[in-house]
C-alpha cells in the first residue's frame, strides 16, 4: 500500500535553451562548460567537437537554463513509496537538484541510480535517516557530496531530474544496494552506468 506525497511547495525545474557564445582569448572548453553548468562531453557533443582546440572569435552553442515550475506534473502522483514514510515536496526538490548536479550529463538510468544511492543511505543504519540529512552529511569536515561543497546543488532541477527523483523514491531503480558512486573510477564489485560507477 502506497502513501501520499505531501506537496506543499512548488518544484522548480529548468528548461534548456541554446545560445551562441563567442570564445574569448584565454577561454578553455572546460571553463565554458563550468560557466554554463554543463558537462564537457555535452558541450563537445552540441558543437560536434572531437578535440579541445578552440580559438578566439569561434562561436559555440551553449545551454542556458530558465526556471519553470513543474508542480502540476508532480501533483498527479497519488503515492510515491511503499514505505511507511512521507516525503515532502522540499525533499523531492532537494533530491532532484542533487541528481542534476551529480549526474546532469548522464542518462536517465544513471540519474535514477544516483537518487537510489541517497535512498539506500536513508535506509542504511550507517547513515542518517532522512534525505536532507544524508545529502548534507559531513565526514571529516567535508560534505559527502561534492555538489553540496561547491554549491552546484543550488542549481534548479530539470523535469527529467524530478522524474528520476520520483523513480528513486518509488524504488524503481537500476541498483538496489549501492551506497556510493564516483565518476570514471571502476572498482571491483562496482556496477557501471554511463560514466558513473556504483558500489
Amino acid at each position: 500500500m502506497g502513501i501520499s506525497i505531501i506537496l506543499s511547495q512548488n518544484i522548480f525545474a529548468a528548461t534548456l535553451t541554446t545560445k551562441n557564445y563567442a570564445v574569448k582569448s584565454g577561454d578553455t572548453l572546460s571553463e565554458i562548460a563550468l560557466k554554463y553548468g554543463e558537462s564537457l562531453k555535452t558541450l563537445k557533443t552540441a558543437n560536434k567537437k572531437l578535440n579541445d582546440s578552440i580559438f578566439p572569435g569561434q562561436i559555440l552553442k551553449v545551454s542556458v537554463k530558465t526556471s519553470t515550475t513543474v508542480k502540476k506534473s508532480v501533483t498527479s502522483l497519488k503515492t510515491i513509496t511503499p514505505k511507511a514514510k512521507k516525503y515532502t515536496a522540499s525533499e523531492l526538490n532537494l533530491l532532484a537538484r542533487l541528481i542534476n548536479a551529480e549526474a546532469g550529463g548522464e542518462s536517465f538510468k544513471a540519474k535514477v541510480a544516483v537518487g537510489a544511492v541517497v535512498m539506500n543511505r536513508v535506509k542504511s543504519s550507517r547513515f542518517p535517516n532522512t534525505i536532507s540529512a544524508v545529502i548534507n552529511q559531513k565526514y571529516n569536515g567535508s560534505y559527502q557530496f561534492t555538489c553540496v561543497q561547491n554549491g552546484n546543488i543550488k542549481r534548479p532541477a530539470t523535469a527529467s531530474d524530478v522524474k528520476a527523483a520520483i523513480s528513486a523514491l518509488t524504488g524503481k531503480v537500476p541498483i538496489t544496494k549501492a551506497l556510493f558512486f564516483n565518476s570514471g573510477v571502476k572498482k571491483i564489485g562496482s556496477t557501471s552506468i554511463g560514466n558513473l560507477a556504483f558500489i
